[in-house]
């Protein structure tokens, strides 16, 4: 009878083991599809941005005195700074992959702090794009 109990007790270890192993894997791959999603958000998010601030430029180009399409262009370049600084917030947090995202925005990141119409904006202390400062930092920073 003792032994019948081990049996058992041991066929119940190993089918709990299987479940974990099983678990474990489809909550991986749950997590990646998860960190799929938001990079695609992102991609698309600074897609838009980046895409109505183009527009808002092209339509001010064309139209250099409205007041309205300069305030429009400015709140643009607004949204481009916030798509990049929320990337860079997902970053730091770990919801998405760090190596693939370091891969595709390194240079986009740097240009992009870099230019001559944004870089007042990541002077600290003051910026508000701490995310985005950090993650420039970090990247770029060779005495880090």
């Amino acid at each position: 009878m003792e032994i019948a109990s081990i049996i058992i007790a041991a066929l119940a270890l190993l089918v709990s083991i299987a479940s974990l192993v099983k678990s474990s894997a489809a909550s991986k791959t749950a997590n990646d599809l998860t960190k799929g999603q938001v990079e695609m958000q992102i991609r698309s998010m600074i897609t838009v941005a980046k895409a109505h601030f183009s527009e808002m430029s092209n339509q001010l180009a064309a139209n250099p005195d409205n007041p309205t399409l300069k305030a429009s262009v400015s709140a643009a370049l607004e949204d481009v700074a916030n798509a990049y600084d929320e990337a860079c917030a997902k970053y730091l947090d770990g919801k998405v992959d760090k190596q693939r995202f370091k891969q595709l925005y390194v240079n986009e990141i740097r240009n992009w702090v870099d230019s001559e119409a944004v870089k007042d904006k990541y002077i600290m202390p003051q910026s508000r794009f701490h995310a985005t400062v950090k993650v420039y930092d970090e990247w770029n920073n060779l005495e880090r």
